[in-house]
């Protein structure tokens, strides 16, 4: 599922949402997955809208969530809250 968000993010044009749910579904994994199509093409597409140093950094953020985390972070309707990129779900102002 967590994937699935991800392409919706990048479906809004928030690329830097999907690197983050991307990582947090690699935490949630317990590993990267360079064999997945979808997973491949997502961050292909997200690293050429941030650059690499940006996708990098956004990917590492959602991979160094703790499993409860990350699992808030793959949330649906975080995207809808906004316009803002990468809401942080542990953060009272972004409830």
């Amino acid at each position: 599922m967590a994937v699935t968000v991800a392409g919706l993010a990048a479906l809004y044009g928030r690329h830097r949402d999907a690197a983050l749910v991307l990582g947090a579904a690699a935490r949630l994994r317990g590993a990267h997955d360079r064999t997945d199509p979808q997973i491949r093409a997502l961050s292909r597409r997200a690293r050429t809208a941030l650059g690499d140093e940006g996708f990098a950094e956004a990917y590492g953020a959602g991979r160094d969530l703790d499993a409860a985390a990350a699992l808030r972070r793959t949330d649906p309707a975080l995207l809808c809250r906004g316009a803002r990129s990468a809401v942080d779900p542990d953060r009272p102002q972004d409830r």
